[in-house]
């Protein structure tokens, strides 16, 4: 490869990000607008379509007492599960050991409309209600596999010598691991603890099988907004999403650098 052809692929580049990132300036840029219609670019700046979103019952439910307490638990409850997880994989080696982390890989494998239809079934054979619970057991299954991958790469590279060096020294294997391994793995579990959240507090396949009517999370609301209303609320209130998503990606890169660095 000649040295021009990095510059060659350069507007390539450019305009692949250019057709990622226009959807959500147009979207973020909407909320803005004075119209009750989509209207790009808006004519004038407000702040209307955001004031609508926190006095509408429905979007504030969808938002903070669903979306935002599901994807708090399914990222506490994923780091606790995908941690102990990868510190089995990682540390012992056991016959099935392959299989084992198949199984807690496999839902990165199946596509989420899949999944949901399963778990849909699974719930309605068990005369189960669809509820808060059912949405964060679903969420649980996919939001695990990432957690367990952030670990893992963690303990990859981790050496054990500490770990035992710490156990010669008089401390237990639980003293040892809460104070020795535990503290050199927290970039691993933060940032696989928030790429949980995003993808729980982000989903939609999932949701849209597991949901119900008081558990309604935001992108199923929008969703169901887009089909039967269709007004700049629901850009407001994809800003907000995209906004706390952004914010979240950027404390993981900044976490993955200080790793780095350290």
């Amino acid at each position: 490869m000649s040295a021009r052809s990095p510059r060659l692929l350069l507007p390539f580049v450019v305009a692949a990000y250019l057709g990622l990132l226009a959807p959500l300036v147009i979207v973020v840029a909407v909320s803005f607008g004075p119209s009750a219609t989509f209207e790009f670019p808006p004519r004038a700046v407000t702040l209307h379509w955001f004031e609508a979103f926190f006095v509408s019952p429905a979007f504030v439910t969808a938002f903070f007492r669903v979306s935002l307490v599901v994807g708090l638990l399914a990222a506490a409850l994923a780091t606790v599960l995908g941690t102990s997880a990868a510190l089995g994989l990682v540390r012992f080696r056991f016959f099935g050991r392959e299989a084992v982390e198949t199984f807690f890989l496999a839902p990165l494998l199946v596509p989420e409309i899949l999944l949901g239809a399963a778990l849909y079934l699974f719930y309605a054979r068990l005369a189960v209600q669809a509820s808060i619970w059912t949405l964060l057991w679903g969420h649980l299954v996919i939001c695990t596999p990432y957690v367990i991958r952030s670990v893992t790469a963690g303990l990859v590279g981790l050496d054990p010598r500490l770990e035992e060096a710490a156990m010669s020294l008089g401390a237990t294997r639980v003293q040892a691991f809460f104070r020795v391994t535990l503290p050199l793995l927290r970039s691993s579990l933060v940032s696989g603890a928030i790429f949980a959240f995003i993808i729980s507090f982000s989903d939609i396949n999932l949701a849209l099988f597991l949901s119900g009517p008081q558990s309604t999370s935001l992108p199923v609301h929008i969703f169901s907004q887009i089909q039967w209303q269709g007004d700049p609320t629901i850009a407001a209130a994809s800003s907000l999403q995209i906004v706390v998503i952004g914010l979240l990606i950027l404390i993981v890169q900044r976490i993955f650098r200080l790793r780095i660095v350290v």
